[in-house]
């Protein structure tokens, strides 16, 4: 199954509330238990953070990713790429 990287990038000026942390937390937590989710952690200079999902198609990685709490509230701009895992 195809590899997809979401890229999540903090908008200037807009701060995840605690409420907001936990239900992305929760989400990536869903993915995870889906077997969709294949790793994910943040940028430790705040600027954000990514996961790596694997989905059938770019619809479904695109469909998970806008179902991300933190995109949905748009406090964080989402790319999603499809990824070619060498190792």
């Amino acid at each position: 199954m195809p590899y997809f990287v979401v890229l999540l990038e903090a908008k200037p000026g807009v701060e995840a509330t605690q409420e907001q942390r936990q239900a992305h937390l929760d989400h990536l937590a869903s993915l995870k238990e889906k077997g969709a989710l294949f790793m994910a952690g943040r940028f430790k200079d705040g600027s954000g953070g990514l996961y790596i999902l694997e989905a059938k198609d770019p619809g479904e990685a695109r469909s998970y990713a806008d179902a991300d709490p933190y995109v949905k509230s748009g406090i964080r701009r989402c790319i999603v790429k499809e990824w070619d895992r060498v190792y």
